[in-house]
């Protein structure tokens, strides 16, 4: 569906290599509508590292494939996340509308297309987090919806919306229903207990695009056991008023278990290319939570260490020579220098 716009950014990219003085062929952009080109270079044995943005079942595929060669290779694939998001007592008595506007926009930004997108909000059960149900459902039928990047991925978003929507005990309390145009997605949000949460795994999965659920949970205790039960995540947001941070530690520490990123009083949605931008996970969120898929440290997936003992300064790289000829930053006794070696 995009193949036009893949073309565009590949030129741009190729004409950048050339620039640069890269060598010929460091970049190809291949096209194919279904797996079989992915498969073949996966197979390939002058391919030593896959990357993948997608689905579970797409990523696992990868992942035993690449594992089955004569000489296996990683695989940093990015899978599914449902970005889990706490929001506690005191930050909704003190800006929940706020709160709820907010979620209503990020559910549905890209039209809920980004890995980041909020698909669970927690909460304690009482009339704060009623009324921010309430508010949020208000909000998000406000907002007009948006074409997705492919029919495929409208058609899974409605399988599994209704998958999600059907099952027991679980409430749609918020669905757009006017006339939508051709590819659009309607979004959604629906509500479960704690208990019915905690016994429906199904409840768990990703269902990709503005659909996002709210857990009404008994208690802390009972927040903190659905965290801990979580699979891994991308994302944790802890929506919060500074005295509570102290007072739900456990609940804080439990979600740091689970996630590769997490956030205070903001939105998961939105990802930096900048230092500190950490966008992996545990399994399923990524194969490798090692690693960032964004960001200036994303590069070292595809690099290996390597090391020189003994060797003669002048038969050295001009990285690790004693007088620094490129003049870069380097760790030498483990002291952070642009200092030359004596």
């Amino acid at each position: 569906m995009h193949a036009g716009t893949g073309e565009l950014v590949a030129s741009a990219i190729i004409k950048a290599a050339q620039k640069t003085g890269m060598p010929e062929g460091v970049f190809s952009n291949l096209n194919s509508s279904g797996i079989e080109v992915g498969t073949e270079l996966l197979k390939h044995p002058g391919v030593k590292a896959v990357g993948f943005t997608g689905s579970i079942k797409g990523g696992r595929a990868l992942y035993n494939l690449a594992a089955q060669r004569d000489e296996p290779i990683p695989v940093f694939a990015e899978m599914g996340s449902i970005n889990p998001v706490v929001i506690l007592p005191e930050a909704l008595q003190e800006k929940g509308t706020e709160w709820a506007k907010t979620y209503a926009n990020s559910i549905t930004l890209g039209t809920g297309q980004f890995c980041t997108n909020p698909g669970l909000l927690l909460g304690i059960k009482g009339e704060k987090l009623s009324t921010f149900i309430d508010t949020l459902s208000q909000e998000i039928i406000k907002i007009e919806p948006s074409c997705m990047l492919h029919p495929n991925i409208l058609g899974a978003y409605e399988a599994n919306r209704k998958k999600a929507t059907s099952q027991a005990e679980l409430k749609v309390v918020a669905e757009y229903e006017s006339t939508i145009k051709e590819n659009y997605a309607r979004q959604t949000v629906t509500t479960v207990s704690g208990n019915t949460f905690l016994n429906n795994a199904t409840l768990h999965q990703e269902v990709f695009g503005p659909y996002s659920m709210v857990v009404a949970c008994n208690d802390a205790k009972q927040l903190q056991t659905i965290i801990s039960k979580l699979e891994g995540q991308l994302t944790g947001t802890i929506i919060a008023s500074n005295s509570e941070i102290e007072t739900y530690e456990d609940v804080i520490s439990a979600m740091q278990n689970r996630v590769g990123r997490l956030i205070f009083n903001g939105v998961p949605t939105g990802v930096e290319v900048c230092p500190s931008m950490n966008h992996g996970g545990p399994y399923p969120a990524s194969t490798d939570s090692r690693f960032t898929a964004v960001g200036i440290h994303s590069i070292k997936r595809w690099v290996r260490p390597f090391s020189y003992q003994d060797w003669p300064n002048n038969l050295l790289p001009d990285a690790l020579k004693n007088n620094n000829p490129l003049g870069i930053s380097r760790l030498v006794n483990n002291k952070q220098t642009h200092d030359v070696i004596i």
